[in-house]
């Protein structure tokens, strides 16, 4: 019931907030205009009250699943205040404020973020596999100081610390993907830090290509192989290769696991929540593969002959990890410097944003689709994970694919009556029929509930199955 609770409630507070926001833009550019408002809503009917206040009904209704403004005469302009009746460009605006708003925004919600205290991991970013075929294994140093073999030094290597990326210092690994994510594409400089043979440590800067897409590792398993010979043969991390060859090496929270200790006594266990096989055998004083005899988990460096791996190796074919115990730092800044933080935030997600839309389109990972229950169990995780701060980072990233998502030229959305305006003058100013449009717009409607649907099978199969949306 708790988890319940902490998926919608926040989603739906989320999406009316969103939705109203959206709604505003139409409400205050129809204003502007002088067009007439006949009802404007939070959540959708039945009612449960309303006021009239200068001839716009404000209603508040029972379903909380949003807002919408009702205006005069949104495809017959019979009526000189209906918005059917008004120039191009004005009919445009108004279609367009609520995408606009929604863009707008993710300004302010990042910047609130930033106000608030935060903690922010600290730690030494180490390389901790390069893919042999990899850009980043092939790379060479941008200068070889003095007394260094400089075929030596070919290669990002296992072990190497980045302290910077591009000139930007990075401070933990999600912050060395990120700078990698905003750059696919081109080459970047990585700085690192390299321990040498005879103890000594040296700063070397080297160009990286960070692909669009890298195409997976193929391989084949022969006699002999096992998950760690392959993982060292290819340059890639132990876990990879053990889903690479789907082996299940995790725990079911929940799970009663029966084992016998060092003394012969029989202990009865029952998983908690992030244990793992290796914690389990410290608590209770036996072998790992104890644990995983009573878990039935299976031998987790096991290969068989012949089976067909493949593994991705991400855009410059590095896996990265903390070095150190990272610590914990508080941050929080002043609404001048939250103001500033966050529009550069936001200018960085719609640079993130472009890159994941043009890595599928050159051959990266597929697009993944959720509708309003997948978008609510992620809502959970991400308290779950994150807390919930980062409530208003996910808010500005909706509040952003809620304005794509109404400016698209589809039936029945905010970007599908624009394109009919748009029509309207390409044709010097001859409509198409009401009555026509409406059809369209009914059609397109269908059409979006009937993917709606669609969508919310796939995610509530996902949560029967117990998947997470980022995992």
């Amino acid at each position: 019931m708790i988890q319940v609770l902490q998926s919608v409630l926040p989603f739906v507070a989320i999406l009316v907030a969103l939705v109203v926001f959206h709604e505003l833009g139409h409400y205050l550019t129809a204003k502007a205009f002088g067009i007439k408002v006949l009802e404007a809503g939070i959540g959708f009917p039945p009612r449960a009250f309303g006021f009239t206040w200068r001839g716009t009904l404000y209603s508040i209704n029972w379903l909380p699943l949003g807002g919408f403004v009702r205006l005069l005469g949104e495809e017959d302009p019979e009526d000189p205040q209906s918005l059917a009746a008004q120039k191009a460009w004005k009919r445009l605006i108004v279609l367009g404020a609520g995408s606009t708003m929604n863009f707008l925004l993710p300004i302010a919600l990042f910047a609130i973020a930033f106000m608030i205290s935060r903690d922010v991991s600290l730690g030494l970013t180490q390389i901790t596999s390069v893919v042999q075929s990899a850009p980043a294994s092939q790379a060479e140093p941008l200068v070889v100081p003095d007394g260094l073999d400089a075929e030596e030094l070919i290669g990002l290597q296992e072990g190497d610390i980045i302290t910077h990326v591009n000139g930007k210092e990075v401070r933990n690994p999600s912050e060395v993907g990120r700078e990698i994510r905003l750059n696919l594409g081109e080459v970047i400089t990585m700085t690192v830090r390299r321990t040498l043979a005879d103890g000594d440590t040296t700063v070397l800067d080297y160009r990286v290509e960070s692909r669009w897409s890298a195409p997976d590792i193929k391989y084949t398993v022969v006699d002999g192989d096992t998950v760690s010979s392959v993982a060292s043969d290819l340059g890639v991390p132990f876990g990879a290769v053990q889903a690479a060859a789907d082996i299940d090496v995790t725990l079911d929270e929940g799970q009663e696991l029966v084992v016998t200790n060092r003394d012969g006594e029989t202990i009865t266990y029952v998983v908690q929540k992030d244990d793992f096989v290796v914690l389990v055998a410290q608590r209770l004083g036996v072998t790992r593969a104890d644990v995983r005899a009573a878990a039935g988990l299976p031998d987790p460096n096991a290969l068989t002959a012949g089976e067909e791996l493949s593994l991705g190796q991400g855009p410059t074919g590095i896996t990265i990890s903390i070095w150190n115990p990272a610590f914990i730092e508080s941050e929080s800044f002043p609404i001048w410097t939250a103001v500033a933080k966050g529009t550069a935030e936001y200018l960085d997600v719609l640079v993130l944003f472009r890159n994941e839309i043009l890595s599928w389109i050159k051959g990266g990972q597929s697009p993944q689709f959720t509708g309003p229950v997948g978008i609510a169990q992620a809502t959970g995780e991400v308290i779950d994970d994150n807390g919930w701060l980062a409530l208003l980072e996910l808010a500005a990233l909706l509040s952003f694919n809620l304005g794509i998502i109404n400016i698209l030229p589809l039936p029945m959305l905010d970007g599908g009556r624009m394109a009919f305006v748009v029509l309207e003058v390409i044709r010097r100013g001859r409509r198409i029929a009401p009555e026509k449009e409406a059809i369209v717009h009914l059609v397109g409607l269908v059409l979006i509930l009937a993917m709606a649907a669609f969508i919310t099978v796939i995610d509530i199969q996902r949560l029967i199955g117990g998947e997470s949306l980022f995992r």
